[in-house]
């Protein structure tokens, strides 16, 4: 069993380097290539997804048959449907694409300075944010969620994923829920302690 962390949106795996090295290994890190060449390594079943935001979604988008779920400033769904179930308005994942399409380094950066983390080290590979985007537009998790161990971590100040997307995530997985106060959608490197400790006690719990 490993724990396999993939990033969000616009992110790398450097986005871990904060949280990985309070877990136990084994453990790898997915790179979506978002800044360069992608590395995404076998992903057998058995392991535990670790994902934040987007990275979630991705995760779920391979295969269905993870061991345990870990979402972290994540969601079933990110765009709003016709029931309301999502995040944000189809219009403003409009807006990201025509964004991307002018200036695909700006657009990346812009978010990344929005998270408060520096601009990205690599140069901004268009294709794949845009793939990247439509799964956010188009995915919808809810099916895939239930029947194993989850845990859903978010933050009551996560403007991008809000609470209330946390809470629904939990509710329809059956997952445990812990939110904390401050850490915005960066928890994985604003509050790395609180969601180390958070997964330490699932791991224990379930006896991976």
């Amino acid at each position: 069993m490993r724990l396999v962390f993939i990033h969000g949106w616009a992110l790398g795996p450097e986005s871990w380097d904060a949280l990985a090295p309070l877990l136990p290994a084994p453990q790898i890190r997915v790179d979506l290539g978002y800044f360069g060449a992608p590395d995404i390594p076998p992903l057998p079943s058995g392991d535990i997804l670790v994902g934040h935001s987007a990275g979630l979604l991705w995760g779920l988008r391979q295969r269905g048959d993870w061991a345990g779920l870990v979402a972290i400033n994540s969601f079933a769904r990110f765009c709003l449907d016709a029931a309301g179930e999502g995040c944000v308005e189809p219009a403003a994942l409009r807006a990201m694409r025509q964004a991307l399409e002018r200036d695909a380094k700006a657009c990346a950066d812009n978010f990344r300075a929005a998270l408060g983390l520096a601009p990205a080290p690599g140069e901004a590979q268009e294709e794949r944010l845009m793939d990247g985007l439509d799964l956010l537009r188009d995915f919808d998790a809810t099916p895939l969620v239930g029947g194993r161990p989850v845990l859903v971590l978010g933050a009551e100040n996560d403007t991008l994923a809000p609470a209330a997307a946390s809470r629904r995530l939990a509710e329809i997985s059956g997952g445990a829920l812990a939110l904390h106060e401050t850490g915005g959608h960066g928890l994985p490197w604003t509050a790395p302690e609180f969601c180390a400790g958070q997964i330490a006690a699932f791991l224990r719990a379930h006896d991976f």
